[in-house]
């Protein structure tokens, strides 16, 4: 693996910090993004700019109005696109040495076949349901899973990894989808998704230099933010 010219200078000062094998890791490495909303708009241009070698974005929503004042990928000509196609221009323009596969789509079950031999996955979509098909497609195939989520005033992100470990339903399976928080429902200030997907993809490209712990949550409440780590619920069916 080479690189150019070019990407030296811009991986620069990454490469100072973790050496070109760092980097190769980064530029080798696939990661899946599910959503490419509240969480999904600011994860994005993070692992671009780090270099991440492909990424692969899931989103079947448009741009909205309502989007606009925390999703800063997107702009006024952009209502009533594709968020997901957006998305992959966006990227494309910040870092031309990375290749960018988009879906206008919601990730389902029979998406499924995407997920080997990706580096991870990092979901932040609106839908518990999709977290939960994660969680267990994730755990099934041994592909480590960042889950994120938003409310108000907190919100959440979950490492899922491997079969030994706390996975999403341990800590949420009593959780309805009528529970979890909702933006357009309860509103949201506009720096706040940027404070969770900021560690979510800090974290995602720690763990590809080297691994974190299995089971790590991040809670965010208000203005500070605790990491915990769960252990697997016996009772669990999915472990």
């Amino acid at each position: 693996m080479t690189f150019s010219k070019a990407e030296l200078e811009r991986y620069s000062r990454q490469i100072l910090l973790y050496g070109l094998d760092g980097q190769k890791k980064f530029k080798s490495a696939r990661i899946v993004v599910i959503g490419a909303g509240g969480l999904g708009s600011s994860l994005l241009p993070l692992l671009a700019a780090a270099g991440i070698g492909t990424i692969e974005i899931f989103d079947g929503d448009k741009v909205e109005q309502s989007n606009l004042g925390r999703q800063m990928i997107y702009r006024e000509n952009d209502i009533g696109k594709a968020k997901a196609r957006i998305a992959a221009n966006f990227l494309r323009e910040l870092n031309p040495h990375i290749e960018i596969i988009s879906h206008e789509r919601h990730f389902d079950k029979a998406d499924a076949s995407i997920l080997p031999g990706a580096s991870a996955v990092c979901e932040g979509s609106d839908s518990l349901q999709t977290k939960f098909l994660l969680n267990d497609l994730a755990l099934a195939m041994g592909v480590p899973a960042f889950i994120a989520a938003l409310g108000k005033d907190q919100g959440h992100a979950m490492l899922v990894n491997g079969r030994n470990s706390a996975c999403y339903r341990c800590v949420f399976d009593e959780l309805s989808g009528n529970d979890l928080p909702s933006c357009a429902s309860e509103g949201i200030i506009s720096t706040f998704p940027a404070v969770v997907s900021s560690t979510v993809a800090h974290s995602a490209a720690m763990h590809l230099l080297k691994p974190i712990s299995a089971g790590t949550f991040w809670l965010f409440e208000k203005n500070h933010c605790r990491t915990m780590q769960f252990k697997k619920r016996q009772e669990c069916e999915r472990h």
